[in-house]
């Protein structure tokens, strides 16, 4: 053999040695997957519990939905401990796989859990690198542990329903990272999804299905109230990202409902005799849903009556947000750190020591622009299409 190929023989089986294989490789059947995890308080401390799918029971038809009877392709468990990894470790002392979250979908806490405090039950969210910063969060109407174990019939997974919740324009999209971030964060406060347990109406044998009611509003790291029905809408234009959603308002005696498709919000401070203001810019674009008040909508008179009615409605709900924000001290869009980016020589020395006080006295000037742009042609339609058959 010549030298040269003994040279690239030899360089070659010294690569091979090298590639050795994973030396701390880690099986799929060594795991136990986490799809959803709640946290509550417990007289001992912390109780945690995990959503583990069972992959022994998941094929085939037979196992149907989450509520349909037969083995469930799940299983739930719960542990208590001073402090919530002291019950995480517990659970896994009697479970033969390893726990994983790093797929974990959906992270509850518990009604009296984050009335206690978020900060460490987010701390170790940050602290763990194998948690999913990206998991949606929310607050739970009792228990945690009782809207894991809900058997949503559309999913085989509580944890999947409410994934697809939390993600959809029911609510707002808030994951870990948000909250961990706007905790650490100076002049804001926490806003987390609000869901509960219901009884579906309609069949004689009622189900227990996932909703979203509102928003948990935090002040100091702590959930200090739910907001729902108008407020929570007026939420919804406050914060970055807006979602579509439906609105029905009376006009001259008549329900229209709008579909709101696009809208934006822009919020600027200023100081005006001495107090803090925001100016709130509301833009919206809508598409009218149903019109049964029978009122022809192809006269744009018509169609400017009912814009004003939108902006009035959006104003109201503002106004509520901001007496919610003022009553219970609560920074819900993050009033402070938009005061402190303007103003930081004055944040500094007046404001951020007694921003928790001083928010009671802002005051909000809301202007609000709503554009009607799809009216339709239902009832026009309908009228010539009676006169054909005439």
């Amino acid at each position: 053999m010549k030298p040269s190929r003994m040279i690239v023989l030899a360089a070659g089986l010294s690569v091979a040695m090298l590639l050795t294989g994973c030396w701390d490789r880690t099986e799929v059947n060594d795991i136990a997957i986490v799809l959803a995890s709640g946290i509550d308080i417990d007289k001992d401390g912390y109780r945690v519990s995990i959503l583990v799918p069972l992959p022994g029971n998941m094929g085939g038809a037979s196992g149907g939905g989450g509520g349909s009877g037969g083995n469930r392709p799940y299983t739930i468990d719960s542990e208590t401990g001073r402090t919530v990894r002291e019950a995480y470790n517990k659970l896994q002392s009697r479970l033969s796989r390893r726990l994983f979250s790093g797929h974990r979908k959906v992270l509850l806490i518990g009604e009296e859990a984050a009335k206690a405090g978020l900060a460490e039950m987010m701390d170790i969210a940050g602290r763990v690198p194998e948690n999913r910063l990206t998991s949606y969060i929310a607050v739970t109407k009792g228990k945690a542990l009782d809207v894991l174990n809900a058997t949503p019939k559309l999913e085989r997974f509580s944890a999947e329903a409410l994934r697809e919740l939390l993600k959809s324009d029911a609510t707002i999209s808030i994951q870990v990272k948000d909250v961990v971030s706007e905790l650490s964060g100076e002049g804001q406060d926490a806003l987390l999804p609000y869901v509960e347990a219901v009884k579906t109406e309609g069949s004689d044998k009622p189900n227990e299905e996932l909703q979203i009611t509102g928003f948990a509003y935090t002040s100091g790291g702590r959930m200090s109230g739910i907001a729902k029905g108008d407020a929570a809408t007026g939420i919804r234009w406050l914060k970055n990202s807006f979602k579509p959603y439906l609105e029905t308002v009376e006009v001259e005696g008549g329900l229209v409902s709008v579909a709101f498709r696009r809208g934006q919000s822009s919020m600027k401070p200023y100081i005006a005799e001495g107090k803090i203001h925001y100016r709130i810019k509301i833009e919206g674009e809508g598409t009218i849903i149903e019109a049964p008040d029978g009122r022809d909508y192809e006269n744009r008179n018509n169609v400017a009556l009912l814009e004003r009615q939108l902006e009035h409605k959006i104003r109201d709900d503002l106004q509520t947000v901001g007496d919610i924000i003022r009553k219970k001290r609560t920074d819900i869009p993050g009033f402070g750190a938009m005061l402190s980016r303007t103003f930081p020589g004055r944040w500094r020395s007046d404001w951020g020591r007694n921003w928790p006080s001083d928010i009671r006295n802002i005051q909000l000037r809301v202007e609000a622009s709503v554009n009607v742009n799809r009216t339709g042609m239902f009832s026009k339609n309908i009228s010539v299409k009676e006169r054909q058959n005439e």
